[in-house]
């Protein structure tokens, strides 16, 4: 189920990474895939965003959430659920309407992100 969740989920973060660097299999090692800016020595350091696939769950860790909480104050009950901490997401299944979610969020961020 978290391999499925995974390639789901990297799939979307992927498609929304536009004007990053993509790493696969990143600082993080297999099963990791790390975005961050394009320029960067240390993309590990400077991420934007994170997906990594864990035994029971796929973790998110997306940065704009920690750095400007106040820009996701709308997010879904559904997706704030997730929430694990204060920049990383808990998926065990990642159906459409969450990916969909994840997308915008992913969309938000970025603009934040490359405008900061």
């Amino acid at each position: 189920m978290s391999k499925e969740t995974f390639e789901a989920l990297k799939t979307v973060l992927i498609a929304h990474s536009k004007g990053l660097r993509i790493t696969r299999d990143g600082a993080l090692g297999p099963g990791s895939i790390v975005v961050g800016p394009k320029s960067s020595e240390r993309p590990w350091r400077d991420f934007f965003a994170v997906v990594r696939e864990g035994k029971s769950y796929t973790a998110l860790h997306f940065m704009p959430i920690y750095s400007h909480p106040h820009k996701f104050d709308d997010l879904p009950g559904d997706l704030r659920k997730k929430l694990t901490g204060k920049a990383c997401f808990h998926f065990k299944t990642a159906d459409a309407e969450t990916l969909e979610t994840v997308a915008a969020m992913l969309d938000r961020g970025r603009e934040i992100y490359l405008n900061k």
